[in-house]
């Protein structure tokens, strides 16, 4: 399965390394981007960091590789770890409860819908960002907007 993991091979940076990256997740590490918007107007990590699934820590690096033994299941588990270990799970459960939780104009009233439905866009987020990039492409992120980090090789 294409995936996105942790790198800190910032050297493929024509310049180097800018200024604001960071690399606190582990190397090799399943990542993923965050889908939901961060309530926090001064944070300026959840909308450039991929977070690390088993360490939480962020990296404004992530490589798109094919992890064979990596499957739809696992993956799904291990977002579902993560945003269980973050507390995001009981946010959006409390908020279901509330009436508060809404998605795209759908309010949602099944908790255990709303964290599967949760754990879907993360998914097709890594999936999105996997089908455009070949394998070995470095990425970075601004909210919604992915790009490479390497310059394509002319032929």
């Amino acid at each position: 399965m294409l995936v996105l993991i942790a790198t800190d091979e910032l050297s493929t940076e024509p310049l180097g390394p800018t200024p604001s990256d960071h690399h606190c997740a582990v190397d090799g590490e399943l990542v993923a981007p965050v889908v939901l918007e961060c309530p926090d107007e001064q944070c300026d990590v959840c909308n450039r960091a991929w977070f690390g699934l088993v360490s939480h820590g962020a990296t404004t690096t992530a490589m798109v590789v094919d992890r064979p033994g990596v499957t739809e299941h696992i993956l799904r588990t291990r977002l579902h770890d993560w945003l269980d270990c973050t507390g995001t799970i009981d946010l959006v459960v409390q908020a279901v409860e509330d009436g508060e939780y809404e998605v795209a104009g759908e309010v949602f009233h099944d908790p255990v819908a709303a964290v599967d439905d949760l754990v879907s866009a993360h998914v097709d987020e890594i999936r999105e960002i996997c089908a455009n990039y070949p394998v070995g492409t470095i990425v970075s992120r601004m909210g919604q907007l992915v790009a490479p980090r390497t310059m394509s090789a002319a032929a």
